[in-house]
């Protein structure tokens, strides 16, 4: 037996999805339990204060409160989020909070079939993955980001039949349909020039550009460990005066923060690092020589090139990266890059495609990501082929749509020569 069993897909729920789908019952009896709970406690404390003093209503109020949602977080905050794995042999459901989260697990041998059920069919906030469970209705929200035919074609490869209006199992890729190209040409032209650059010429990179997209990248999260470090002395400082509320704020702050910088970081500062390192690049290039492509032209687009047996790996191992142009007078695709310098005439390309390329644990793993590469045979001294990826980062979530588009890009920017 394995050690560790094998996730077929993962995804996550929406934020609060099985709070939006309890009935109204099941929220005023949990509602009921936690006004008691903390109404208990506020009464005690109340009763405790010693005789001819001022009652301190802020410990007083604050501590049936802070009971109240303690047991709240118990009980149901530990499922606002959940995620599920689908196994080999079951579906694992649980929220994302550790230890404090208890995963319920559903045999795929004890359920007949799946349904993924629309808002508008079902009435809940979002979309569900449907089933009977030891006589009861149980539903998993699923997030947008999952995708809804990636879920039940995830199903269907585990032997569960499930429907999806409008899906069919097993449905060709988008993609193989739209963007694939193949020469009519029996006999390719083999004309291409993969030209490696001669020793001292200038590189796409140089000190001062790196230390200001390392600024860019870090000042952010820079900022937060200061502060953070900041309110660690501060507590340290004055541990025996804190009270609940500087406490909490303490606790909460750093927390806070940190979701801040890190979406700063993730959203805004990567895209401001990538785009600068793209013009530090460029501003490189212009201090060589025999350089092809237009270094003003607006269609100049960054790309990583990467052998094919790279493309699966979660850690991938980057063959050249620069910049690709197309001639379409001369009909050549040009590539000016770290260490090399390609020409490509349209007539030694033999096949164009774009595909989508899962990469660790289908779906929303940690692990797991969908990529979107442009696979380009040609013809030089030996047919060659290697897969492009689209290297500018955009503001924003870096998601599967966005890097599609980037995919998208280069191979309009490539098929723009063949046709």
């Amino acid at each position: 037996m394995a050690l560790f069993k094998r996730k077929r897909f993962v995804w996550n729920e929406p934020w609060f999805f099985q709070q939006r789908i309890r009935t109204t019952k099941s929220w005023f009896n949990l509602i009921l339990f936690l006004v008691i709970a903390g109404t208990a406690v506020s009464a005690s404390f109340y009763a405790s204060a010693p005789p001819g003093q001022p009652k301190n209503w802020v410990e007083i109020i604050g501590m049936g409160l802070g009971l109240a949602g303690a047991l709240w977080w118990m009980f149901d905050g530990v499922e606002t989020r959940r995620q599920a794995v689908l196994l080999e042999d079951s579906i694992v459901v649980g929220g994302d909070m550790g230890k404090y989260s208890s995963p319920t697990t559903y045999k795929l041998s004890d359920i007949k079939g799946f349904a993924i059920v629309l808002p508008e069919e079902s009435k809940w906030p979002e979309p569900a993955l449907f089933f009977h469970y030891e006589g009861e209705e149980q539903a998993i929200g699923i997030e947008s980001k999952a995708g809804l035919t990636r879920v039940a074609q995830a199903v269907h490869d585990v032997g569960k039949p499930i429907r999806l209006d409008g899906w069919e199992p097993d449905q060709g890729s988008e993609f193989k349909k739209l963007y694939q190209w193949e020469s009519d040409s029996k006999n390719p032209v083999s004309e291409s020039v993969m030209e490696t650059l001669p020793e001292g010429t200038p590189g796409i990179m140089n000190a001062s550009g790196i230390l200001i997209a390392i600024f860019k990248q870090c000042w952010a999260l820079g900022l937060w460990l200061a502060l953070t470090i900041y309110l660690g002395y501060y507590g340290y400082q004055n541990w025996n005066n804190l009270g609940i509320v500087r406490f909490a704020l303490l606790i909460m702050i750093p927390i806070g923060t940190l979701f801040v910088a890190g979406t700063y970081t993730d959203r805004i500062a990567t895209a401001a690092t990538s785009m600068g390192l793209t013009q530090m690049a460029i501003d490189q290039m212009r201090k060589r020589s025999g350089v092809q492509i237009d270094l003003d032209a607006e269609e100049l687009v960054p790309i990583e090139i990467l052998e094919t047996e790279q493309v699966e790996k979660t850690i991938q191992m980057i063959y050249e990266m620069g910049f690709l142009q197309v001639d379409r007078n001369a009909k050549t695709l040009l590539f000016e890059g770290k260490k090399q310098r390609w020409s490509i005439p349209a007539s030694a390309i033999t096949s164009l495609k774009m595909e989508e390329i899962q990469t660790g644990t289908p779906g929303q793993s940690a692990m797991g990501a969908l990529n979107y590469f442009v696979f380009i045979k040609f013809l030089a001294d030996e047919e060659m082929e290697f897969a492009i990826r689209h290297s500018q980062r955009d503001f924003g979530e870096f998601n599967d749509v966005k890097r599609a588009e980037g995919a998208v890009e280069v191979y309009e920017t490539i098929e723009s020569i063949l046709v």
